[in-house]
């Protein structure tokens, strides 16, 4: 049996209340039905189970599809509907761009599409924006409904407000109801608590996550959480809602849910969030090039901006610049460590590690090789199809012959013969145009392969340009140039990772082993 994986499957749902016809097990019972009657032993399926179709986004199972298809592991996709791949216009085209860039059809059971015609890809288009137009409008309904159950004080916030337990009744949605769950209700009373008593945001934040309380959703806690907290109207017996047809978009109507802080406790919160909620006083004046940029080297989050202010005897006051873990800024101890680092030294170490790659003559050799290779790989499938094209055409071409041969011999009559080239006429029309498409991908790349000495030119020209660049240009043109910046667990800035991006091709940008410098 040949165990080359011809066909890969795809389905997911929404929600948990799916749809008849749309379950997953209806769309993998239909997607097995179409590989048995089209002989196809070998398929894989991949599952997406209570996913929306907004996004790629948060769809590990579509994911690991694209994945696979960049390396080649199928020739053709199906699924049930278009729908169920997405409901984002934009998402199914470059969906199907990567799929075409692969040699990969894609094949939609219920709309009887392939993307391997002129006329497929028009369909696409077509129902890839009923797709979108259908999304849009459920997401409008559901935000109108949402809407006119807030102006009632309905509850509205499902499971994610920290204290609140909502209740659905499987029948009658209007018996559901919201109950408060005790333990939870004592943290939110505390948290409002510490932060009258003269607590910050940070210290609140630290102090949870080290007694190992979580979030809803199971997290540590962050500075903007604990602040999410301390501001929602929930916990005053309050709903909010945004009604766009008032000056003042959002409003607050009275709750049919039970209150878990006393407004006194809730107003002494507000006036020392106003207090304390200022614009800084000073402005820091230093470009962080890096931001983004830099892992930290423990948890792997990027790395932020932070800075550290001194005032010695009969000195002026100085400031120190550094990178900090932004998982630790954010989430205190509990969550990771500083791990800082100088941003001058990061700074100038990257600069100087970037301009000697671009001077390196073998780097502008190693790029040619890369971009000549990958212009071979993206003509290759095209070639392919192109050749394929032009024996389909031919072979086409002898029936028609052939078909003359059959009348003349009195095999068919005048009728079967004007019928029959009508169809080979409408097939070998249908080729040419695809063969013409074909042709243009191909005249669209260089018809010769990329020069040395192009290359060459390109970098030096990028050398001064980096160099004369104003920090914020600078900035820019690192974010261009590099996806990241790995440090070593001890810090050292002559031991850093950097990776050059999609324009460097994502070569490893080697660094200039020096001093140790943290």
């Amino acid at each position: 049996m040949n165990n080359t994986l011809l066909v890969a499957g795809y389905f997911r749902v929404s929600t948990d209340r799916q749809v008849e016809g749309f379950s997953l097990e209806a769309q993998k019972a239909a997607l097995q039905d179409y590989c048995h009657k089209n002989n196809i032993p070998n398929y894989k399926f991949y599952v997406d189970a209570g996913r929306s179709g907004k996004s790629i986004a948060d769809r590990p199972a579509l994911t690991k599809l694209l994945e696979d298809a960049r390396k080649g592991h199928f020739q053709q996709v199906i699924c049930l509907r278009l729908n169920r791949l997405s409901r984002n216009l934009k998402d199914l085209l470059h969906i199907t761009e990567l799929f075409e860039q692969q040699g990969i059809t894609l094949h939609s059971l219920t709309e009887n599409l392939q993307t391997n015609s002129p006329m497929g890809k028009f369909a696409l288009q077509m129902l890839g924006s009923i797709a979108e137009h259908e999304r849009n409008q459920i997401k409008q309904n559901v935000q109108l409904g949402m809407q006119r159950r807030n102006r009632l004080g309905k509850w509205n916030s499902g499971n994610l407000v920290l204290g609140y337990r909502w209740v659905p009744h499987s029948v009658h949605r209007h018996l559901s109801y919201v109950e408060i769950i005790p333990d939870e209700a004592e943290l939110v009373r505390a948290i409002f608590t510490w932060y009258t008593s003269g607590l910050g945001l940070k210290a609140i934040t630290n102090r949870l996550n080290k007694n190992s309380h979580r979030t809803k959703k199971g997290k540590l806690f962050q500075n903007m959480s604990v602040r999410g907290i301390l501001t929602n109207v929930n916990y005053i017996g309050k709903i909010t809602y945004t009604d766009k047809s008032t000056p003042e978009h959002k409003k607050v109507v009275d709750g049919e849910h039970d209150p878990i802080v006393s407004n006194e406790l809730w107003d002494n919160v507000q006036k020392q969030l106003s207090l304390r909620s200022h614009p800084p006083s000073k402005c820091i004046d230093h470009t962080f090039l890096l931001t983004g940029l830099l892992k930290c080297p423990a948890c792997g989050s990027s790395m932020i901006a932070s800075h550290v202010s001194r005032k010695r005897k009969s000195i002026s006051r100085s400031i120190s610049y550094y990178y900090i873990c932004s998982r630790y800024a954010s989430k205190g101890g509990s969550a990771c460590q500083p791990n800082h680092i100088g941003a001058v030294q990061a700074e100038e170490a990257v600069q100087m590690n970037v301009q000697q790659f671009l001077a390196n003559p073998a780097i502008a050799e190693k790029l040619v090789l890369k971009l000549n290779d990958q212009r071979d790989k993206k003509l290759l499938p095209v070639r392919q199809q192109l050749k394929e094209h032009e024996t389909n055409i031919a072979t086409l071409k002898k029936r028609t012959l052939r078909c003359y041969e059959l009348f003349e011999d009195g095999h068919i009559d005048s009728k079967e013969l004007k019928n029959k080239l009508e169809r080979l006429k409408s097939q070998i029309a249908m080729l040419e145009l695809e063969h013409d498409e074909l042709e243009q991908k191909i005249v669209s790349e260089p018809e010769q392969p990329i020069p040395l000495n192009h290359i060459r030119h390109i970098l030096a020209d990028f050398k001064p340009v980096l160099q004369l660049a104003e920090p914020s240009q600078q900035k820019a043109l690192f974010r261009s140039m590099l996806t990241k910046i790995t440090l070593s667990a001890d810090r050292d800035i002559s031991q850093m990772v950097i990776q050059g991006s999609a324009a460097l091709l994502h070569l490893e940008i080697p660094t200039i082993k020096g001093e140790t410098n943290k």
